[in-house]
């Protein structure tokens, strides 16, 4: 059976699950193919970060990255009350407070710069009486606060995910293309024909599997790993900052997110620079490092019964000449395929915006003959975060 949709989304990512939202409100008959589970990769390994581009600006300059981002934090507040262009009301603030801190000989160039008028309406410096109560009696120096937020980013995903479950679907795909990477057909695991006018690759680091099957000109994928720590504890004082280094960097020595656990513990989850550098050791190595700087940052804090544990997940991002991180979300179209990387779980909205406008000039219209439920097909459910594994 050949069943023909407008268009049809790959992969079930906050890229995917956001675009899904987008194209339905709008009239498309839309439907989202996973494999496995929403958010399953590097979604679920967001720390759930929603940030207006600060820590990009570290070596006291803006770039391309912070300009980019820096109006999203009020873009995801605007739709967490219900009033954005996706409906995230019942999603999990974890927090609405990040902070920055600062630590030794950068003092002086940090608070400067924090200072001018580049930042100054993004930061403001923490009174001594509204220090968290993690920090209280033990902070040296100042602390920042940013207006930005984090999110439980399965709660995040069950939200996108409910708004429109009738049309989301966990199957793999056969695909039956052209010479030219356009795609014809997709079989499913029910023996159904998909056809669309347009496919959305929003796979992360699965879009890989597709560029490699249909070798579309011109366009690439980088992949950046990285390897993040889990602590979990029983401190009950959740704790988010970023840790700066005594040297300029445009990424934070440290970045630490609490994430409440289905057992009753915490769990610290550390990215930054630790996790950048930590893709280059073995795990044995990375824990080690982590337990000497936790020690330095936090001599106060008794990590004795803490459980530790590492893991490697690669950062799937459209190429660039340098390698380095793109500056913004990126969006590159080869016939009737748009392959789709937000960059960073932030900017998932001015992807989908970027996508709606590239449909709009396609001239792709919305056709609601076409929206029949597919059959015998199940959902994915949402994928579990390795806190909640251990």
């Amino acid at each position: 059976m050949l069943v023909e949709k407008d268009i049809v989304i790959l992969g079930g990512g906050i890229a995917g699950l956001w675009l899904l939202n987008r194209l339905r409100a709008a009239g498309f008959a839309a439907v989202l193919l996973e494999k496995s589970a929403l958010g399953n990769g590097q979604t679920i390994a967001s720390q759930g970060m929603i940030h207006g581009g600060l820590k990009y600006a570290l070596s006291g300059a803006l770039t391309g990255a912070s300009e980019a981002i820096a109006d999203m934090p009020a873009h995801w507040q605007r739709c967490l009350q219900g009033e954005g262009d996706v409906d995230l009301r019942g999603t999990r603030l974890l927090s609405d407070t990040y902070y920055m801190w600062p630590r030794s000989s950068v003092r002086s160039r940090l608070t400067a710069f924090l200072g001018s008028k580049l930042v100054s309406s993004k930061t403001t410096e923490v009174s001594a009486e509204a220090v968290p109560e993690f920090f209280k009696g033990h902070l040296k120096g100042p602390l920042y606060r940013l207006h930005d937020i984090v999110l439980d980013v399965p709660s995040l995903l069950h939200t996108l995910g409910e708004r429109c479950r009738a049309h989301i679907y966990r199957s793999a795909c056969r695909i039956d293309h052209d010479a030219n990477g356009n795609i014809r057909t997709l079989t499913l695991d029910n023996g159904c024909q998909l056809q669309a006018k347009l496919y959305l690759c929003t796979a992360g680091a699965g879009n890989e599997d597709w560029l490699s099957a249909l070798q579309p000109p011109a366009v690439a994928m980088q992949k950046r790993p990285l390897q993040m720590v889990v602590v979990k504890h029983h401190i009950a004082h959740p704790l988010y900052v970023h840790c700066l280094a005594d040297q300029f960097s445009s990424t934070p020595e440290l970045t630490i997110t609490t994430h409440p656990c289905q057992d009753g513990a915490f769990a610290w989850y550390l990215g930054g620079e630790l996790a950048e550098a930590g893709a280059s050791v073995d795990g044995s190595a990375q824990i080690a490092r982590t337990r000497l700087k936790l020690a330095e940052l936090f001599p106060w804090c008794d990590l004795s019964d803490a459980r530790f544990h590492s893991f490697y997940i690669d950062r799937a991002e459209a190429r660039q000449k340098d390698g380095k991180r793109p500056d913004r979300d990126s969006l590159l179209h080869s016939g009737n395929v748009l392959y789709c990387w937000p960059t960073k779980l932030t900017l998932a909205p001015s992807l989908a915006n970027a996508v709606v406008e590239r449909v709009a000039t396609l001239g792709i219209t919305a056709d609601s003959s076409n929206d029949a439920p597919l059959t015998a097909l199940p959902y994915p459910g949402v994928a579990v975060p390795v806190w909640d594994t251990l």
